[in-house]
């Protein structure tokens, strides 16, 4: 890293905030992006923040494809990749290594995950499900905390985002069962 005096302190926090939530991406493919964009008021963040949460409820279904396939990992790389750029821009830091770091990162313990949490389900009989929440509690928080954000806020946020989606669909749904266009 080259910085000088106070510019390395904030280089190396925004190195470790960028990886922390890496991890978070990993864990959850859209709940990094969905954090850093609420954290940084970014106009998406309600978008982001719904499409978080359906990822999470989404991950409880059998069917859903294993995070640990090319798709998914291609996903986790690009978004810990996007979420430590944009934190390096906000936070005015430029290593070097932070960006690919990222993607490393969250494809690294995209693969990690599911056979930890295969071990957890043999050891200790939960199941995938209630695994899968467990996991989901770690994710949110070590992303909030590592945003700032409280979980309360967690749970306004995810209000707010609901709320406005309704807002959206609601008068499409109307017009639709009136049967006006």
């Amino acid at each position: 890293m080259k910085c000088v005096g106070g510019n390395e302190i904030m280089a190396d926090a925004t190195f470790e905030k960028a990886m922390k939530l890496a991890v978070v991406t990993g864990l959850r493919s859209m709940l990094g992006p969905a954090l850093v964009a609420r954290s940084t008021l970014r106009p998406a963040w309600k978008s982001l923040a719904l499409v978080a949460a359906a990822e999470m409820v989404t991950d409880k279904i059998p069917l859903t494809p294993a995070r640990d396939t090319l798709i998914p990992l291609i996903v986790r790389g690009l978004a810990g990749a996007w979420v430590a750029r944009t934190l390096q821009e906000d936070e005015g830091s430029n290593d070097p290594w932070t960006v690919p770091l990222g993607a490393a990162v969250a494809m690294g313990v995209a693969v990690a995950a599911p056979k930890i949490r295969a071990a957890l389900r043999i050891s200790t009989g939960l199941s995938d499900a209630a695994l899968g929440l467990i996991e989901d509690y770690l994710a949110l928080r070590l992303g909030s905390e590592t945003v700032g954000l409280s979980m309360e806020e967690l749970t306004q946020i995810a209000r707010e985002s609901v709320e406005d989606l309704k807002d959206k669909i609601m008068p499409i749904a109307q017009s639709v069962g009136t049967g006006s266009m």
